[in-house]
C-alpha cells in the first residue's frame, strides 16, 4: 500500500514539474509576444515620428532657404539701387560742375565781340595723351563756322576748321598748326605770339606752351597771367594760363617764354563755341 502512495506521489510531482514548466513556459512566450507587440508599436512610432521629423526640417529647412534667399534678392536690390543712385548723383554732380565751368566761360567775352555761345561734347579725339585735335557735337546746323573759337570755364581752348551739319573739328592752342597772339594782364602793351613752332628745344612737356615777346626788353616774368590779345581771331581777354619760364635768347633778339595753360588738355569734355563778331 506504501509503495503504490510513494509511486503515485512520484507521479504527481512528476505532473506538478511538467505544469510548472508548461507555465514557466507559456509566461516566457507571453511575455515574449507583448515585448514583440511593444517593440513593433514603438518601431512603428519611432518611423513615424522621424518621418515626421524628415518632413518638419524639410520644410524648416525650405523655409529657412526661401527667407535667407529673399533676404539675398533684397539686399542686392537695394545694393543696385544704392549704386544706380550714387552714379546718378554723381553724374549730376558731374554735369552742375560742367555747366558752372561752361558759364564762366561766357565771363570771358562780351557781347560785342561774341556771337551767341554754341555747348558740345567732344565725341573723338587725335591719338595721344594731349587733345591736340577733336571733334564736336554740333556743326553749321547749331550755328558753328570755320573759325569758330572754342573755349571752356578754364580758358581758351582753340579753333573750329572743319565744318559738317552735325559735327566740326577743331585744333588746339597746344597744336602747332594755329599760333595766338598775347597779352599779359596788367600791362596791355606787353604783346607776344604763342605757337609751338618756336624753337625752344628744352622744353618737352606737350601740354606746355611755347611763345616769344615782341619786345626783347619786355619785363614779362614768372606767374605773369597771359591772355589772348584781341588781334588776329581771337577777341581779347580770353584766360590762356602763367609764364612759367623765361628763356633769353642767345643773339638777343627775341625773349622766349613758357607758358602752362589753365585749360587741362589731357581731359576735355565739354566745350562752348562762339563765333567772332565783325567789329
Amino acid at each position: 500500500m506504501f509503495n503504490v502512495f510513494i509511486k503515485g506521489l512520484v507521479k504527481w510531482k512528476k505532473v506538478i514539474a511538467a505544469v510548472t514548466v508548461f507555465l514557466v513556459l507559456a509566461v516566457m512566450l507571453i511575455n515574449s509576444i507583448r515585448y514583440e507587440k511593444t517593440s513593433s508599436i514603438n518601431n512603428k512610432g519611432f518611423d513615424v515620428f522621424t518621418q515626421m521629423s524628415l518632413i518638419g526640417n524639410k520644410i524648416r529647412n525650405k523655409f529657412i532657404s526661401d527667407s535667407t534667399d529673399s533676404e539675398l534678392e533684397k539686399l542686392k536690390e537695394e545694393n543696385r539701387s544704392l549704386r544706380d543712385q550714387l552714379i546718378k548723383n554723381t553724374m549730376q554732380e558731374e554735369e552742375v560742375q560742367e555747366l558752372n565751368n561752361l558759364k564762366n566761360a561766357l565771363k570771358f567775352v562780351t557781347d560785342k565781340t561774341a556771337s551767341d555761345f554754341i555747348s558740345a561734347d567732344i565725341v573723338a579725339r587725335n591719338d595721344g595723351n594731349y587733345y591736340n585735335s577733336f571733334t564736336i557735337s554740333a556743326g553749321s546746323d547749331n550755328g558753328v563756322k570755320s573759325d569758330s573759337i572754342v573755349v571752356n570755364g578754364d580758358g581758351l581752348i582753340g579753333r573750329v576748321y572743319q565744318v559738317s551739319q552735325k559735327y566740326s573739328k577743331a585744333v588746339s592752342i597746344i597744336d602747332s598748326r594755329f599760333p595766338v597772339s598775347f597779352q599779359i594782364i596788367g600791362r596791355s602793351s606787353d604783346t607776344g605770339m604763342l605757337s609751338q613752332d618756336v624753337s625752344i628745344t628744352q622744353i618737352e612737356d606737350a601740354s606746355l606752351i611755347k611763345g616769344y615777346m615782341f619786345d626783347v626788353n619786355s619785363p614779362v616774368k614768372i606767374d605773369d597771367i597771359v591772355t589772348t590779345s584781341g588781334l588776329g581771331l581771337y577777341p581779347a581777354g580770353i584766360p590762356i594760363g602763367k609764364v612759367q619760364q623765361i628763356i633769353p635768347d642767345e643773339q638777343n633778339i627775341l625773349k622766349y617764354i613758357v607758358v602752362q595753360p589753365y585749360v587741362n588738355f589731357k581731359k576735355l569734355d565739354k566745350v562752348m563755341v562762339f563765333n567772332k563778331k565783325d567789329l
